[in-house]
């Protein structure tokens, strides 16, 4: 192996830990340092970097090396770690949609100085609300259990969501784009202020937009590709099991969503999906134990911190009784 395979090779390994969510302060340092070491280095670690955040290709193996190295064993992580840098280095230019806007060869004398300021993974419990403060200004707001991975340059803000509800406060910056990559879909902005949510069980994506202008990109190559423009007020739902976007207009605009302030705000709303939300901030989980749950309708403000005004609210206002068993709360029809 020649001095240029082993700087791309190491590079694609370090990429890989950034994006694993597990990147610890030593590793951190040691990425830096090893940055900082010769020119080549920042060119090729920008190279494999331009790659993953064009490449949900690189997003999915990524996330199945990941998950092998926490099943087996030190030797088996070793492999899969191999088998990923292997992948990064020579599939991932011929599969990747980045090889037909860059060509590798441009890629690779990128001189580009872009050190790292940031990685870090942040999440949230159940029931946790958790703000976070950027060292650009910005802001994210992790809602009930809920995770991201954000990695700031001196030329990029990247934040991958692996999962839940994010509210984002991002400060404006012309040169440096603020860049949410979800697996399938990618969201750009300059500056502004919206909500990300990615809801696993339906395997879809919502975005509402409070302030400002949101890119938003499928991060296909086909036809199905989608491209939209997402102003104030907007809000985005992407079903991928369809490949469809619908957009709605919000009721109010330029207001947080409830749950910043710690309460749930329904207009209206069925029963069912009022259960739903709230379960999201349980562990003792709601349970409907009737049928025709969706003629019942409820409106309301909630305080997310007292589970009891909600189900007396509930309970008052609708035809249907609270018995709670040792796992659950059931309501059922008086």
């Amino acid at each position: 192996m020649n001095r240029d395979e082993k700087v791309q090779k190491q590079a694609a390994y370090y990429v890989t830990r950034l994006f694993s969510g597990e990147l610890t302060a030593s590793e951190e340092r040691e990425i830096q340092k090893w940055l900082n070491e010769d020119i080549s280095h920042k060119r090729e670690f920008n190279a494999i970097l331009a790659i993953w955040q064009h490449s949900e290709v690189a997003y999915r193996s990524t996330k199945r090396a990941s998950h092998l190295k926490r099943s087996f064993s030190f030797a088996a992580s070793i492999l899969i770690t191999a088998i990923t840098v292997y992948f990064l280095i020579n599939a991932l230019p011929y599969f990747s949609p980045a090889s037909q806007e860059v060509k590798r060869n441009q890629l690779l004398t990128n001189k580009v100085h872009n050190p790292i300021i940031m990685t870090k993974a942040f999440q949230s419990s159940v029931g946790e609300v958790r703000q976070v403060d950027l060292p650009d200004g910005s802001t994210v707001t992790l809602n009930t259990d809920s995770e991201i991975s954000v990695m700031l340059t001196s030329e990029q803000r990247l934040v991958e969501l692996h999962r839940g509800e994010v509210f984002f406060d991002i400060q404006k910056e012309n040169s440096r784009p603020f860049i949410i990559n979800t697996g399938e879909q990618r969201i750009t902005v300059l500056g502004t202020r919206f909500t990300v949510r990615k809801n696993t069980a339906e395997d879809s994506l919502k975005i509402s937009v409070i302030e400002g202008v949101v890119e938003f990109d499928t991060l296909k190559t086909n036809t199905n590709k989608t491209i939209r423009l997402l102003t104030s007020g907007d809000i985005a739902t992407y079903e991928n099991k369809h490949k469809k976007i619908s957009l709605t207009r919000a009721n109010r605009n330029n207001q947080q969503p409830g749950w910043i302030k710690g309460v749930l705000r329904f207009d209206n709303a069925p029963l069912s999906e009022v259960i739903a939300e709230l379960n999201r901030y349980r562990t003792k989980q709601i349970q409907m134990v009737f049928a025709q749950q969706e003629q019942f309708r409820i409106s309301g403000v909630f305080r997310l911190s007292d589970d009891d005004s909600v189900l007396n609210a509930i309970t008052a206002t609708l035809p249907v009784k609270v018995h709670e068993t040792e796992h659950a709360i059931e309501l059922s029809k008086k």
